[in-house]
């Protein structure tokens, strides 16, 4: 290496040289781009020597090892490829992120849940989102309008304005909502502030309004339990857990929210946001199609969720959860005397089973005639050896019997399709007779007293008096519903006058129960939905009277349509089915106007209230029950003309919008005097004045009008 060693001379060193006799310093020989951790620390060239080490270390005895680093290529585009990683991990991040904080905000402020998660399976507790806006719309009904529906009447007597020639006029657009929006409150709340005090009244509005109509459960024994129930609900204790170490079982607590969800639509006139609420924790859950078996709790479930959805004025959800509790009753052979008496052993358990089924058969009777649909049980499927109710619930032994008046009134009305609706004379007098002796097997205590005969005292227990007022109605409406077909034409009206005034006759007494009862209590009100359905089927029978016959009708109908039209004025400021009833009827006013008729605004002249109005025959049904009631129901009782100066009220320009209640009778009032006048158009018509197109209301097909008040029951 002496050819490295720097000789003396002028040139400049880099470096101080070595002594001449001291060593002399070797040159750094290069390392390898790669090299081991060894020969890095040493500076050191490595020369790998294969089996994964280098010669200076296997020489040495070192433990060889490589630092794992890719080339710089290879490194610059791993860091650009996690760059891009970590980017669209972030954009996920803040997405779930942003769906998070928009679903709390939408729970929190719409629908929230518990935060028991009550009574719900394990995999059953994730977040549901709200789905309370297509409930608010108005229910969805059939798209036919069968015959024993109210509007029924109403769409024939449509298409008789029809046939006058009387155009149709397109209605104007509805204003928005009139009420005040609730102020929201979560279910979560309310089942913090709630006290077993107030669980115990809620059950207790449940058990007077429901319960002792159809007492198919013990909700005292449910009051009883308040405090345990609150417990369950608030802990979420049945939400995962075993329910058989619980003090109430799952069932126990969900019929709880039912009848409290269906107290609180009682007492609000209608279903609420927390009604709602409540009603839908407990939907989502019951009736489950691969449930393994199925127990009374069940159907009694699914019978507080119907009668739930018909105080909501959602009748045709109350038909198809009825309908599915009829057929969980047949799974159980609660039909069948034998399998009644082997399922349930204990007596007490197999009465109370026995009520159950029949108010699902009485209940099912009730939301098919409502909505025309057909039943789910059929009489000839049930045992004649069943038990019926026993003698302490006598409302529901009637209402049993009525079930059943019902089925033969159903066999006799024509088939869709049919050219005529008109039910055989021989029919009528026997279904006429079947509710004559259905009305005489009504036990003393439960017979209405006719406020028409001073009979009606105002003492009488709430309950009781509400119970007497639903047996006659009923009994009146199974009658309107045997000779209502006479009002279909003027040429049947002419054939059976006797007829038609029996039945007008009865729709006027039905408005007068209605409207002292009213008057007199809050039954009415706090049970709208049923009264309004007899309100209803009575002013179609009015409706019917006078468009085919007004020159008849017109003047002994005009009190007892006023009294109808100031129910309908009474609540529907609060109720939607009222303001509904508005919104349908709004669009017969031009058709009518167009015949160029004064409107009446509280001046009308003097009129007698039955002036011309024939006496029905001896031989018409039901003159031994009330004889002057069914007679005579057009008797004035008061003095003078038919409107004090109680009823003359200004003029109001509703626009578009909804109008002033006052103004709302005034525009009843133009529909029936447009009616009263026969002389713009023909009083009579011939037989050729129902064409064969007449059988589109056979198949429902029916006309503007009649769509709209689809909803009306």
């Amino acid at each position: 290496m002496d050819e490295h060693a720097s000789a003396p001379g002028p040139s400049p060193q880099k470096r101080q040289a070595p002594g001449k006799d001291g060593p002399r310093r070797p040159k750094r020989g290069k390392y390898t781009p790669v090299a081991c951790d060894e020969c890095k620390k040493r500076k050191l060239k490595c020369i790998p020597a294969g089996h994964g080490g280098c010669e200076r270390c296997i020489g040495g005895g070192l433990a060889c090892a490589y630092a794992s680093g890719p080339p710089p290529a290879t490194k610059q585009r791993n860091q650009s490829e996690q760059v891009r990683s970590l980017s669209d991990d972030m954009a996920q991040l803040r997405q779930q992120v942003a769906d998070l904080v928009g679903t709390v905000q939408q729970l929190k402020h719409d629908t929230p849940r518990p935060p028991s998660a009550s009574l719900q399976s394990p995999d059953t507790t994730i977040a549901h989102s709200p789905s309370t806006a297509h409930k608010e719309a108005a229910p969805k009904q059939p798209q036919f309008v069968g015959p024993t529906r109210p509007s029924f009447g109403l769409m024939v007597g449509e298409r008789s304005l029809t046939r006058m020639g009387i155009p149709t006029f397109e209605s104007p657009p509805p204003s928005g909502a009139q009420s005040p929006a609730e102020p929201p409150t979560s279910e979560a709340d309310f089942w913090l502030r709630c006290t077993p005090g107030e669980m115990a009244r809620l059950l207790a509005v449940f058990e007077e309004e429901v319960e002792s109509v159809y007492p198919f459960i013990d909700i005292v024994d449910l009051a009883s339990r308040a405090q345990l129930i609150l417990d369950v609900i608030r802990s979420g204790s049945a939400a995962g857990g075993d329910e058989l170490q619980l003090p109430v079982s799952a069932r126990d607590v969900e019929m709880a929210k039912v009848a409290i969800a269906t107290a609180l639509a009682v007492e609000a006139h209608g279903k609420s946001q927390l009604s709602t609420t409540i009603a839908e924790s407990v939907e989502r859950h019951v009736s489950r199609i691969s449930s393994p078996q199925v127990e009374l709790k069940e159907i009694q479930l699914l019978t507080m969720l119907s009668i739930y959805y018909f105080h909501c004025d959602d009748e045709l959800l109350a038909w198809r959860t009825i309908g599915i509790a009829a057929r969980e009753a047949l799974e159980m052979g609660l039909h069948r005397r034998k399998s009644l008496f082997d399922n349930f052993k204990d007596p007490d358990t197999r009465r109370l089973a026995t009520r159950v089924f029949w108010c699902v058969y009485v209940l099912d009777r009730r939301w098919s005639f409502g909505t025309s649909l057909s039943f789910a049980l059929s009489d000839r499927d049930i045992d004649a050896g069943l038990p019926e109710p026993d003698a302490d619930f006598c409302y529901l032994g009637c209402m049993v019997g009525y079930g059943r008046l019902c089925s033969k009134l159903w066999d006799a009305i024509p088939p869709l399709g049919s050219p005529s609706q008109c039910i055989p004379e021989e029919t009528v007098h026997a279904l006429d007779l079947s509710t004559q002796d259905w009305l005489e097997s009504i036990p003393p205590h439960l017979r209405l007293r006719h406020p028409r005969l001073g009979l009606a005292a105002r003492t009488q227990p709430r309950v009781l008096h509400r119970l007497r007022a639903l047996l006659y109605l009923r009994g009146n409406h199974t009658r309107i519903s045997v000779y209502q077909h006479y009002l279909f034409s003027t040429t049947s009206i002419t054939a059976n006058l006797p007829s038609a005034w029996l039945v007008v006759n009865i729709a006027l007494d039905s408005v007068q129960i209605l409207v002292h009862l009213n008057a007199t209590t809050d039954i009415y009100s706090r049970q709208q939905n049923a009264f309004n359905y007899f309100l209803l089927s009575a002013m179609a029978v009015i409706f019917l009277a006078v468009c085919h016959a007004p020159n008849i009708f017109t003047e002994p109908c005009r009190k007892g349509f006023l009294d109808a039209v100031h129910l309908v004025r009474a609540f529907s400021r609060h109720s939607v089915v009222s303001r509904r009833l508005w919104k349908s009827i709004r669009g017969l006013l031009p058709r009518l106007r167009s015949l160029g008729l004064q409107s009446s605004d509280g001046s009308c002249a003097s009129n007698d209230g039955a002036r011309g109005s024939p006496e029905p025959s001896s031989e018409s049904p039901g003159v031994s029950e009330f004889p002057e009631a069914l007679q005579h129901p057009l008797r004035a009782d008061h003095d003078g003309g038919l409107w004090d100066a109680a009823d003359v009220v200004p003029e109001t320009d509703a626009g578009n919008s909804v109008p002033d209640m006052f103004q709302m009778r005034n525009d009843l009032l133009d529909i029936f005097d447009a009616l009263g006048q026969g002389q713009h158009y023909p009083g009579e018509f011939g037989a050729h004045f129902y064409g064969p197109d007449d059988t589109d209301l056979l198949n429902g097909r029916g006309g503007e009008i009649s769509r709209r008040l689809q909803g009306l029951i």
